[in-house]
Order: structure tokens, then C-alpha cells, then sequence
């Protein structure tokens, strides 16, 4: 199969070594540039655990992350773990299908969470408070010259957040392509919704990992 890769770099590279070494063609286009954003620690707060739902979180959160390094992380999807992992971060506990079955395993009252600016909220369970630092952004990048011949090239496009797939689909829409040309494969349901309907084919990932993702095409 040939698989179009639309997730922000490194991530992108990340899923494409995933797809080739499991012995599939992919071809990378982000759709996104992760940029670091300026944020501050409110020193008179003190915090249980660190939530982390994304490895650009990490990647992005500077300087400033080294003094929440005594904190244990729960972090959603292995990528993220390992990122963490790798700047020196405990991590306790990983959830592989999303945050809402993570949440049962955090055992902390104060939570922090490291977001990027198109996070989506979740409802907390009573016994737990959270503050959110948004740490990055996800910026839109110039659309490719080659954009629809990659697109229609392609068995499958890798959509893996609902920004991706709601940006997707305006371009596909401001390209003149119709969507039943196209088969997506998304990371859950809720990135489904955002991609709208109309497509050829749909995959949804039973859990959120690219090895899950490639299990269902």
C-alpha cells in the first residue's frame, strides 16, 4: 500500500519509518509545523503528576520543563512516553487508548498538563483538579504544489488529529476533489467526525498508534 503522512515533522518521519518497515510505500506531506510557544509556571502552585498527550509537548516545552522533572508522568501513546522518557521524565503510567482510559490510573488530586493549542477538553473525574499550560502551536503549512496528485495517489491518507482532518478536508474542497476519491485512516472516532463524511473508505485505529492504525488496513 502507499500511505500519504499528513502529521507535523518529526512526527512524520516517525510514522513513515513505521509504514515502510512494515513494508508499505509512504509519502510525507504535514500538514502542520509545531512552533514552541512562551509560557510561564506559576511558582505558588504545586502539582501531583504531569499529564502529557502529545510528544510535541516535550519536544517544545524548553527550559522551563526541567523544573517539573520530579513529577510523574502519564503520558498518552508510547511516542510521547519515549520523548519523555528521554529528557529525564518518570513516567508511571502509559495509555494507549487515549486519556480517558488513562485517567483511572492517575493517582494525583493536582494535575499539570503540557497542550498544544488545538487540544481537545475532556471531563475530569471529581477527586482530581488540572491546569493546562498550552506549551505549542500548530501552525498551518503552505499547501504543497503536488497536493492532489499526492492525494490521489495514494490507497490511504494517515489523518491523526482532528485539526488535520477538518484542515484536510478544506483543502480537499478548495482543490475541487471529491472526498469519494479518497480513503482516510484516522487515529479514533472523534477524528472521523471532524474528516466529515463522504469518503471512499474510512479506517479508524483501535487504538491511537500508528502500529494499531496500519493493523486495520
Amino acid at each position: 500500500m502507499k500511505l500519504l503522512v499528513t502529521r507535523p515533522q518529526p512526527g512524520a518521519d516517525a510514522t513513515a519509518a513505521r509504514i515502510r518497515a512494515a513494508g508499505h510505500e509512504a509519502v510525507v506531506s504535514p500538514l502542520f509545523e509545531a512552533q514552541p510557544v512562551d509560557w510561564e509556571i506559576d511558582t505558588r502552585k504545586t502539582y501531583d503528576a504531569l499529564l502529557i498527550t502529545s510528544a510535541n509537548a516535550i519536544r517544545h516545552a524548553g527550559q522551563k520543563r526541567e523544573g517539573l522533572a520530579h513529577l510523574p508522568v502519564f503520558a498518552v501513546g508510547q511516542n510521547s512516553a519515549h520523548i519523555a522518557t528521554s529528557h529525564g521524565f518518570n513516567v508511571e503510567y502509559v495509555g494507549f487508548e487515549g486519556v480517558e482510559q488513562l485517567l483511572p490510573h492517575i493517582q494525583a488530586h493536582k494535575l499539570l498538563w503540557l497542550a498544544g493549542d488545538d487540544h481537545m477538553d475532556f471531563e475530569l473525574p471529581q477527586r482530581m483538579d488540572m491546569d493546562v499550560h498550552i506549551v505549542y502551536r500548530s501552525v498551518a503549512l503552505p499547501q504543497p504544489k503536488n497536493f492532489a496528485e499526492s492525494v490521489l495517489n495514494v490507497d490511504y491518507v494517515l489523518l491523526h488529529s482532528s485539526r488535520a482532518a477538518m484542515l484536510f478536508s478544506e483543502l480537499i474542497l478548495d482543490q475541487g476533489i471529491e472526498k469519494k476519491q479518497i480513503s482516510i485512516a484516522v487515529f479514533s472516532e472523534k477524528i472521523a467526525q471532524a474528516a466529515g463524511s463522504g469518503w471512499d473508505k474510512v479506517r479508524v485505529a483501535r487504538y491511537p498508534s500508528d502500529e494499531h492504525l496500519l493493523f486495520e488496513l
